[in-house]
């Protein structure tokens, strides 16, 4: 890649990371006075630790929990509060916190070094996503034997990937991080805001559906998602394991459906350490690892043998970035119950990057989009809406430039498989999307979407 063209990319995504940093900090707090009650709200916070994480990525109820905490001050049995995404207080705990420093030269690779503050076993907490003194996340799954009908996977390798606390992140300059710890706090603001406003709204809904919450690395155990009927994926997933993609995959040819609300899916392959406490990716450096299928480089490339499209029915290298949203191609699809449109409306979401399908008229200079079925090797497909990009250079590490689409997209893989709806954006948890202009639309469409993929409804309209 050319110099000028790699200053560009790096560019976008210093914007994209100052676009994060914004909306975040529009993220309303939790306040009001509570009583530990858990239907209460958490009481206004007197910012007692100011950051910090957790010795693992997800628990379930009765696990030990062990949390690393960073204080302005020293405090002694002062009480912490577990909050869900709704506000609401559910668990207090006593803690000794002070003030810590991350140790070592690399802290951003080896971890903080933090000392442990406070240890708990986990209540028995319904699954979802929590957050210690509404900063810290912590996701608690459910037991092993009990059954989920939608699993909800928490964007952690993206987050970890953005994540520049101690130093360096996998997009810092001039070279990024080749390996970098979940041991270390979160810097809010890099990638959550592409999912926090979908927790909050999610977290308020009256559903008929058993949830299950797990994190990107939960995926490497495929019993987390075995018996569900649909997997959800939120926010902005970029980084997937190898073992993460085949357990997708195996579980959608086995008649689980899938929905991604997300964008720029499935780009970067990744490894673990092998305690688990690291991701490891190398972009601008040749990743030393002697199988070449478990390189780190982007998942279209043909020495991986293992391409994105028929997954997911769409990928970063057909997409691109910047759009205002979908216009639709398909009004009659059931996606739609309840939601006025007719065909070129637009379903407005603005947007930091798209996946994109492959199409027949491509590039599309003027008109409506044709998938070429094909190329995307799956038995049925069709686009649902599509958005034209405005920057066509969507692929890291080509040439390729021209006008491209993004599609959100319904696909089949095999006449017996399950159901991928491909939302293609990274906006529809975000505050453009189910928290913007045009949420009431949004929200509806999604809840449809969830409905039809868990109750096994056709979405197809041909």
């Amino acid at each position: 890649m050319s110099k000028m063209r790699d200053e560009f990319l790096l560019s976008r995504r210093g914007l994209i990371h100052a676009l994060g940093a914004a909306a975040i900090a529009g993220v309303p707090g939790f306040a009001g006075g509570g009583t530990g009650d858990p239907r209460s709200p958490h009481p206004k916070s007197a910012a007692i630790i100011t950051d910090g994480y957790t010795d693992k990525q997800s628990y379930r109820p009765g696990d030990l929990v062990t949390l690393y905490l960073n204080a302005a001050s020293p405090q002694s049995d002062t009480f912490l509060y577990l909050t869900d995404y709704a506000g609401r207080s559910v668990f207090t705990f006593p803690a000794n916190v002070v003030p810590q420093t991350a140790v070592g030269p690399i802290p951003w690779e080896t971890g903080f070094g933090y000392q442990a503050s406070v240890s708990f076993t986990m209540p028995d907490l319904p699954s979802g996503v929590y957050l210690v003194e509404g900063i810290i996340p912590l996701i608690v799954k459910t037991a092993p034997s009990q059954y989920a009908q939608v699993v909800v996977l928490y964007p952690t390798n993206t987050v970890a990937a953005y994540n520049s606390a101690g130093g360096l992140s996998m997009y810092s300059q001039p070279q990024p991080a080749t390996t970098v710890s979940f041991q270390r706090p979160s810097i809010r603001g890099n990638q959550l805001a592409f999912f926090e406003s979908f927790l909050a709204w999610f977290a308020g809904l009256d559903l008929h559906y058993s949830l299950r919450y797990i994190a990107d690395i939960d995926l490497e155990d495929y019993n987390e998602i075995r018996a569900a009927k649909l997997l959800l994926v939120i926010g902005h997933s970029e980084y997937w394991t190898r073992v993460a993609r085949e357990h997708f995959d195996q579980f959608v040819l086995s008649g689980g459906n899938a929905l991604l609300l997300s964008g720029n899916n499935m780009w970067w392959q990744v490894r673990y350490s092998e305690d688990l406490s690291q991701m490891i990716c190398y972009k601008r450096v040749p990743d030393p690892v002697a199988d070449p299928l478990l390189q780190t480089i982007n998942w279209p490339a043909p020495s991986l043998n293992y391409p994105v499209l028929p997954s997911i029915g769409g990928d970063f290298l057909h997409g691109g970035f910047d759009g205002d949203g979908f216009h639709v191609l398909s009004p009659n699809s059931p996606i739609f119950r309840g939601v006025a449109v007719k065909s070129g409306d637009l379903i407005w979401m603005p947007t930091t990057e798209y996946d994109g399908a492959p199409l027949l008229n491509s590039p599309v200079s003027s008109g409506e989009p044709r998938l070429d079925l094909s190329a995307l090797g799956v038995y049925r497909a069709e686009i649902i809406g599509y958005a034209r990009c405005d920057a066509s250079d969507s692929a890291e590490g080509t040439t390729e430039v021209g006008d491209h689409m993004g599609t959100w997209i319904a696909s089949q893989r095999t006449a017996t498989s399950g159901v991928v709806i491909n939302g293609a954006s990274t906006n529809w948890c975000s505050d453009t999307g189910v928290d913007g202009e045009d949420a009431v639309r949004v929200r509806q469409i999604i809840r449809n979407m969830i409905e039809i993929l868990a109750n096994h409804e056709s979405v197809f309209v041909a």
